[in-house]
């Protein structure tokens, strides 16, 4: 591969702020290469990073570890979970995961256990967690929509958004306007205001994101640039990730095949990671943990250990990787 191709790839799978800070100090440097033998010292900063620092910036561009490639080392951090939920997503400090089948919510910080909350005597039950910063809250989906605040502990049900009787909502994703709900029997994809009382913005139903050949989708996700993810079953057992205008829904890629899956099993995820994305495959044998680029196609399929249990991930501002596994949560450090 071109030298410059690759840097450009490691480019865009560092964190965006280092990632600008490397072009703004390539692109002064490219402009006037006699700048940085004649600027004094002490002034040489960009973004709080010094000039002298390129050289070795330019070695990150094309050593540093893609997100995939961290999760083969041993985990930075470990916690007991005492059990094993697939829910699992963080703020900049929180993670939020669960146990016991959602009957008990279990709340971390990088380095502590917060607390345990028991939902063993309520009526909540989730499929899908997010984190909200414009709610500053944990969104919940499942049989209802829920918000959870990490700060009271306190689980609070959305009242006015009603489901059909035997739907229930799949997924969940948001940005800074937005919430987006999929729902499992009814197959339709719900856009809602992020704000109070949450008021139905758009709806479309399955023939805008399931084609022909497809029998359902399963995780939904929206990156910083608003394009959408879904991950999608095909009726011949296999998986592939399709993206799309958060907009409109309008088709943008259609991903290659991540192969079959093992009849009956529907958790095939996936998570952005600035412009790539992460899919966390539980459906097939061994479990498959694939980086896909931003249009869709296989950038990296390691193999990875994990036989025992369902595993999910998230991302804590792009520097850290959260993962529920084997009854822990385990950290890995990018």
């Amino acid at each position: 591969m071109d030298v410059f191709k690759r840097s450009r790839d490691k480019l865009r799978s560092l964190p965006r702020r280092l990632a600008s800070t490397i072009r703004s100090i390539s692109s002064e440097y490219l402009n006037n290469p006699n700048h940085i033998l004649t600027t004094p010292t002490l002034s040489r900063r960009r973004n709080g990073i010094s000039f002298d620092s390129y050289n070795d910036l330019r070695k990150i561009i094309l050593n540093a570890p893609l997100p995939t490639t961290v999760l083969q080392h041993t985990p930075t951090k470990e916690f007991s979970l005492n059990g094993n939920d697939l829910p699992i997503a963080s703020s900049s400090y929180y993670i939020l995961t669960s146990i016991n089948q959602c009957s008990t919510l279990i709340l971390f910080n990088k380095d502590n256990e917060l607390k345990r909350i028991d939902l063993s005597h309520s009526l909540i039950y989730f499929y899908d967690l997010c984190w909200s910063i414009k709610l500053n809250m944990f969104l919940m989906a499942g049989y209802s929509l829920y918000t959870f605040d990490p700060r009271s502990c306190k689980v609070t049900t959305i009242e006015n958004i009603e489901l059909a009787r035997g739907d229930w909502i799949v997924s969940i994703t948001t940005n800074n306007n937005s919430i987006y709900l999929l729902y499992s029997c009814s197959n339709r994809i719900e856009c809602r205001s992020i704000l109070y009382p949450h008021k139905l913005e758009k709806q479309w139903s399955q023939k805008y994101f399931l084609q022909k050949k497809d029998f359902l989708a399963q995780s939904i996700r929206i990156n910083d640039w608003n394009i959408l993810a879904l991950t999608i079953k095909q009726k011949n057992r296999e998986w592939r990730v399709d993206l799309f205008d958060s907009n409109n829904l309008h088709r943008i890629n259609r991903s290659c095949s991540l192969g079959q899956g093992i009849p009956g099993m529907r958790n095939c995820l996936i998570i952005p990671y600035d412009r790539l994305w992460i899919v966390i495959n539980n459906c097939s044998l061994p479990k498959q943990i694939i980086l896909l680029d931003e249009n869709g196609e296989i950038k990296e399929k390691p193999y990875i250990d994990k036989s025992n249990g369902f595993i999910n991930l998230c991302l804590i501002e792009n520097e850290w990787i959260a993962m529920n596994s084997n009854n822990k949560l385990k950290l890995y450090k990018i």
